[in-house]
């Protein structure tokens, strides 16, 4: 995944490949994608 920047450019997204997920690098990837915690929850329980 890429993300764009206000500026135009583009900043690559790491996602790990993990089954358990520490909050805190679940909390950096919202912020990194400029997802709300909230945008993220209600994804996750479409899946």
């Amino acid at each position: 995944m890429i993300r764009q920047n206000p500026d135009g450019t583009t900043t690559p997204l790491t996602l790990p490949n993990h089954k358990l997920i520490k909050g805190s690098t679940l909390r950096s990837l919202c912020t990194q994608s400029g997802r709300s915690r909230d945008d993220f929850i209600a994804a996750y329980e479409q899946v």
